[in-house]
């Protein structure tokens, strides 16, 4: 009969609806995922999550060589000191690989592509969509600009802070890159993203030089990492011998995660290593010149080569070869 029929088509109608009428959210999810995203979320835009304790970390001094930190924190406070008119900050991840031998060579997110163009390209194209849906700001963020991306990629959801200081999802590890678009257009908050750390200190145990402290933060003087990239005079020498075979980052306390077991089908195709990566010694016999025809299009150009020098006359040292 007639009203036999009413109530499945009605429940088809509205079927239909829910695939027409998606919610915008839904919509850049799905982008998210076409484009490679390993997640995206968002957060209300308002004062900056666990901004009293970051001002403690730089206060001891614990930003190392990172001056930029420093600069322009009064914007850093709230998202919309940085842009005016901002209502949603929409966090967004890429899956780097996992270093197989962490502490030798280069950091794996710099085997390929510069992830800073990489990840810019994509938030772009989710803030073309964002754009024809009515948003007249549209900022992107990519180490571009004073915001705490892990404190708003916990609060979008993204995924929860390990030990490490990392973000860190079940699905994809911990080989995670973060950007941020800043939008005046009002989006439902992603829901919390539970800590699933448990017991675990891999991450604390692995790292060499104690520079993560057991609350999460990290003490950037002592770090592999911030030493062979950011750091620009002479690095000390009883940090020195602890630095193994790092060139450019250190890679170990996140590849040791073992939500890392996950995701590795994930990794964006721009990060694989397209040229063998030279060696300490093949970087001393480099010019500048030689230098920029390897790395431009990397993550590892700012660092300089001098910078680069450096680090592989210690990582000879380390290695016991006169040669």
């Amino acid at each position: 009969s007639g009203q036999a029929l009413k109530k499945p088509i009605d429940q088809l109608a509205i079927a239909m609806e829910g695939r027409v009428t998606d919610s915008l959210e839904t919509i850049l999810a799905k982008q998210a995922r076409e484009l490679g995203l390993v997640a995206i979320g968002f957060a209300a835009a308002g004062p900056a999550p666990h901004r009293a304790h970051y001002d403690r970390w730089l206060a001891a001094g614990n930003h190392g060589a990172m001056d930029f930190l420093e600069r322009h924190n009064d914007l850093r406070a709230d998202p919309r000191r940085l842009a005016p008119g901002a209502r949603t900050v929409i966090m967004a991840a890429i899956r780097y690989p996992r270093h197989p031998r962490p502490g030798h060579g280069f950091a794996a997110h710099t085997w390929g592509s510069d992830y800073h163009t990489v990840l810019r390209k994509k938030l772009r194209a989710l803030a073309d969509t964002l754009r024809r849906n009515g948003a007249t700001l549209c900022r992107v963020c990519v180490d571009s600009a004073p915001l705490a991306e892990r404190d708003w990629a916990i609060r979008a959801g993204i995924g929860w802070r390990g030990r490490q200081g990392q973000i860190v999802r079940t699905d994809s590890g911990c080989c995670l890159l973060l950007g941020a678009l800043l939008t005046d257009i009002e989006l439902r908050p992603s829901p919390p993203y539970r800590d699933r750390c448990g017991r675990c200190r891999k991450c604390l145990d692995v790292c060499p030089t104690g520079a993560l402290q057991s609350d999460g933060t990290l003490d950037a003087r002592r770090c592999i990492a911030c030493l062979t990239i950011e750091h620009a005079g002479a690095i000390p020498e009883n940090l020195q011998r602890l630095m193994g075979a790092s060139l450019f980052g250190c890679d170990r306390c996140v590849a040791v995660c073992p939500w890392n077991r996950f995701g590795a089908n994930m990794t964006l195709p721009e990060f694989a290593a397209l040229r063998p990566l030279p060696s300490a010694g093949e970087l001393l016999a480099m010019d500048e010149q030689a230098f920029a025809t390897r790395f431009t299009g990397t993550a590892v150009m700012r660092t300089g080569l001098a910078r680069m020098q450096r680090n592989a006359r210690i990582a000879i040292n380390n290695s016991g070869s006169q040669r």
